[in-house]
């Protein structure tokens, strides 16, 4: 059968990113016998429906999997929705290859899968993790009736090698400044805003850490990608696989750089001193918050004492570090506020990246939590973004970020910024600089620091 697999994301803040799970499924239908071409937006930029257009006439698809990443971006006070585009594309589809069976899938659509199914008019929906489940569909998607959804479990992750041999990882290593590498699904952490556990469950699922570190060393050998980033939501859970995955590395005495998403909960000892020596030279740490008060009402699993140890910890091991906050949710006060200002200001980041306010997704016990207090029924929270903001701080928000913006150069509040930032990191990355941009920006030379939008 010919499948299309169109993976729409075409986000570049602060870097464009490889489709991986998109690659994923198609690798995954491929495997099964089917006739797969992959349709990426990603640098298509406004001529991205009628490339859409050509593409699909010129391969006419019996099924095309549309790969849905992501709602909105989440930037509060302008937070931006991706549905008007996903529409388009879905327009273009059904034009240009009306007999064709749309199915829809991937992060975003599993979050709210009878809304997307409503909104774009599409003939079936994969709701979960989709390698299995869309091979499955493909062999009767004559029979399922109109607008159903496939809802998959979570089980264990499938050692399929993405087919980045359908993406242009050249144009990806050059603009985007590394490649994705995911090494587990699972969290079982209970964040009360976290999409995390309702996309992959609620139990860590390892791949295998030699198909893992070999489709590393293929793009290394195929491509000379040198740098990755490992997209796991916590990379250092369970310790354990993430042992196991430095103990590869340095047994193959790759020549990589790499960076992952790591939780101050439960730090193992000696763990992020074994990521330096296997090639990682930088972390971002998943904090939210540094003030116990916001700490508890986010439902972390860990302590302003654990924040604190675990970046004296990267220091000590060498590793450049970030921390993810976000500011004025629940329970936030204008104590807890300063109070997580000054903790992270004395662990001496490379960089801080800032949301404001919580986007609310079905499913999470903060959007009970914001039923309960009479903002929005859970049932309505769709497809247009809504917020939770904490009530002491929410008048004046912005005018407060905009201040602790103005006096933190190497804090970056994605809401605010708007996209005065894209000259500089595509200028960077032009100049042939990879990795994580947000390691230079603590201590930028001269000539950097003049670029830097102030």
């Amino acid at each position: 059968m010919r499948v299309m697999i169109v993976a729409a994301n075409q986000e570049h803040k602060p870097d464009p990113v490889v489709p991986l799970g998109a690659a994923m499924v198609a690798a995954a239908a491929r495997n099964a016998g089917h006739d797969v071409c992959l349709f990426d937006a990603c640098f298509r930029g406004e001529r991205v429906a009628s490339d859409l257009r050509q593409a699909l006439r010129a391969f006419q698809p019996r099924v095309v999997g549309l790969s849905i990443r992501n709602i909105d971006d989440v930037c509060w006070p302008a937070a931006q929705s991706y549905l008007p585009y996903y529409k388009q594309l879905a327009a273009a589809i059904r034009e240009s290859a009306p007999d064709a069976c749309l199915v829809l899938g991937g992060s975003a659509f599993t979050l709210m899968p009878s809304a997307f199914i409503n909104a774009l008019g599409a003939d079936h929906g994969i709701a979960g993790e989709g390698e299995q489940a869309f091979v499955n569909l493909l062999s009767r998607v004559d029979v399922d009736g109109t607008g159903s959804i496939s809802w998959a479990h979570p089980v264990l992750v499938p050692d399929v090698a993405p087919a980045l041999d359908l993406l242009d990882v050249d144009e990806y290593y050059a603009r985007g400044g590394a490649l994705n590498l995911q090494t587990r699904r699972g969290c079982a952490f209970k964040c009360t805003y976290c999409t995390y556990p309702v996309l992959e469950g609620r139990q860590p699922r390892p791949r295998t850490i030699e198909t893992v570190v070999d489709g590393l060393q293929y793009s290394l050998d195929r491509h000379g990608v040198r740098h990755f980033f490992v997209v796991d939501n916590t990379f250092n859970h369970p310790p354990d696989h993430a042992f196991a995955f430095c103990s590869e590395l340095r047994k193959r005495r790759l020549d990589v750089s790499w960076t992952a998403y790591v939780s101050p909960a439960r730090l193992a000892p000696g763990l992020l001193q074994q990521m330096a020596d296997a090639g990682c030279s930088s972390v971002e740490f998943g904090t939210d918050a540094a003030s116990e008060v916001t700490l508890r009402a986010l439902g972390k699993s860990f302590t302003q004492i654990d924040v604190i140890d675990a970046s004296r910890k990267a220091t000590a091991a060498g590793l450049k570090f970030a921390h993810s906050l976000i500011l004025g949710g629940p329970d936030e006060t204008a104590e807890s506020w300063r109070e997580t200002v000054d903790v992270i200001e004395s662990t001496n980041p490379s960089a801080v990246f800032v949301m404001l306010g919580v986007r609310l997704y079905p499913g999470t016990s903060l959007a009970r939590r914001a039923e309960q207090e009479g903002l929005i029924r859970e049932s309505e929270i769709g497809l247009d973004p809504v917020f939770y903001l904490g009530a002491e701080v929410a008048d004046g928000l912005e005018q407060r970020a905009r201040e602790l913006s103005a006096s933190h150069p190497n804090w970056y509040f994605p809401g605010l910024e708007g996209n005065r930032w894209l000259r500089y990191w595509r200028r960077r990355r032009s100049h042939g600089v990879r990795g994580p941009l947000w390691e230079q920006m603590a201590t930028p030379g001269p000539a950097a620091a003049q670029e830097v939008p102030q």
